[in-house]
């Protein structure tokens, strides 16, 4: 066990504590818990393979999905720490899938991002049953999940970055379907990972021997994108130190000529820094919910202008 990522795994787990002190779940959802999307080598790895889905108790048939990918660096976090956000979000007219990955340094690249395939491999194959209107599928992520759902939509929506990414993960080698979200929110995130070469937290994430094609999936995945990646509702708090890495995907989205909305939170605020949208105690964060899902709801009764 690495004492670095042990301690830093304690100290995050009390300020998220913390913030979420007197947070309750709501009881007009209906929530199905634990749900496993896919198989696990052991019993200790199955944890990393569940997820619940939340849905309002009023609704019935299908809703518009929201998968929703924690972030904590690649090495922290789960499922717990993402529920009072994730509620917050299915109050709001969505089926919200909140899910467990696996986490490094236990778990080294490409283990994340291969959860996350599987995990919308099983929604594709089973939502109905949940109540999932795969036809109106949205996703958010934010820090380092903001860059596992940017990557992942790389994959979906790039033919030659999936044959790649097919080299170094076995486990979705026969996989031929990636449903693409109609939109996505990225939220104080990461994404041109040359530019975390030189930093500590990558480099727990990443196995010590990075060769091509390995090497090539997650430093260049950005060269990968194309005008086939979905809309994006990009936003970065003005207080967050990582704030500079949400230029990277502001650019490229430019290039390409994709259709987003970015949006920059927090001026006068200094409190809310780094993924305060999920502090749902901060009035900017409600605000950027509340925007992020009205975004989402345009793309379910006609195209974003």
């Amino acid at each position: 066990m690495n004492l670095a990522t042990t301690l830093l795994r304690s100290i995050w787990s009390q300020n998220d504590k913390k913030r979420d002190k007197d947070c309750e779940e709501p009881d007009n959802l209906t929530i199905c818990r634990n749900i496993p999307y896919a198989l696990s080598q052991s019993d200790r790895e199955q944890v990393f393979h569940l997820t619940d889905i939340y849905r309002p108790t009023v609704s019935s048939g299908s809703l518009p999905v929201i998968v929703s990918v924690h972030g904590g660096g690649w090495f922290y976090g789960d499922k717990e720490l993402y529920r009072f956000y994730c509620m917050h979000l299915a109050a709001k007219g969505f089926a919200v899938v909140n899910f467990n990955y696996r986490l490094a340094p236990e778990h080294k690249y490409p283990a994340a991002i291969t959860d996350v395939v599987m995990l919308m491999d099983f929604l594709r194959q089973n939502g109905v049953q949940y109540g999932i209107d795969m036809e109106h599928l949205f996703m958010v992520g934010d820090s380092a999940g903001a860059q596992l759902v940017s990557q992942y939509c790389i994959l979906a929506s790039n033919p030659k970055y999936q044959t790649l990414f097919k080299q170094i993960s076995h486990e979705a080698d026969g996989m031929s379907a990636f449903p693409i979200p109609k939109a996505v929110g990225l939220n104080c995130g990461i994404y041109d990972m040359k530019e975390m070469k030189e930093q500590k937290i990558s480099q727990w994430y990443l196995p010590k021997q990075m060769e091509a094609p390995l090497a090539d999936s997650f430093w260049n995945v950005l060269d990968y994108m194309t005008k086939d990646f979905p809309p994006a509702y990009l936003m970065l708090s003005v207080n967050d130190d990582l704030k500079i890495h949400t230029a990277a995907m502001k650019a490229k989205l430019e290039e390409l000529k994709i259709p987003f909305r970015y949006k920059e939170f927090g001026e006068g605020y200094p409190g809310d820094g780094h993924v305060f949208h999920i502090n749902l105690k901060s009035q900017n964060g409600l605000l950027c919910n509340a925007e992020e899902c009205a975004y989402f709801l345009s793309f379910c009764h006609g195209p974003e202008s």
